[in-house]
């Protein structure tokens, strides 16, 4: 993913501007019987063209996960997520680097692949799982180099089973939802 990452930009022609964000964001994981709700960290790197699709590295980190009374941070769930993002188009030609627009408003959907790491201290267990991700959202920014990201994305595990000379993929039991908060900054 981080390879694609880097050579993806490279091989488009340079009437396709882009801009690329970072952003440390808040969020909250819910939706399995397991999480307690509690906020979590997010950290997002986004590679957006004018024209609608873009990729990201979205990083998620729960630090109080599951629901069995140990301590803040003492179990989590760490998820790491490459992604392909289709947005809407922002208005009017392509401006030279450097060089942005008033503000914008982007609605998109997201999608990936990635890993989604457990670990518990009751019972003891770590483990990393294949994931998958899958996200809806808006992207705000001004003319300056600031802009906010609302998300709601779902996360869920990919389990591989082998029978003879068969080999499958299939989704595993672990899953939950993420509604975040970022503050992103234009680089």
């Amino acid at each position: 993913v981080l390879i694609m990452a880097a050579v993806v930009p490279l091989a488009l022609p340079t009437a396709a501007r882009a801009d690329g964000y970072i952003g440390p964001g808040l969020g909250v994981t819910f939706g399995n019987t397991s999480a307690r709700g509690l906020s979590d960290v997010v950290l997002e790197a986004c590679w957006l063209y004018q024209q609608p699709i873009g990729l990201e590295v979205d990083t998620t980190f729960a630090p109080g996960f599951f629901n069995n009374q140990a301590a803040y941070g003492s179990n989590s769930v760490t998820a790491i997520m490459g992604n392909v993002v289709v947005a809407a188009r922002e208005n009017g030609p392509p401006l030279p680097r450097g060089l942005h627009r008033g503000g914008t408003t982007r609605p998109y959907i997201s999608g990936g692949l990635g890993s989604i790491h457990e670990s518990t201290n009751a019972p003891a267990r770590s483990k990393t799982d294949l994931g998958a991700d899958l996200g809806v959202g808006i992207l705000a920014t001004t003319a300056s180099q600031i802009g906010v990201r609302a998300d709601l994305r779902y996360f869920r595990d990919l389990v591989g089973s082998s029978d003879g000379n068969t080999t499958s993929i299939d989704f595993g039991s672990f899953h939950f939802w993420r509604a975040s908060v970022t503050v992103l900054f234009r680089l």
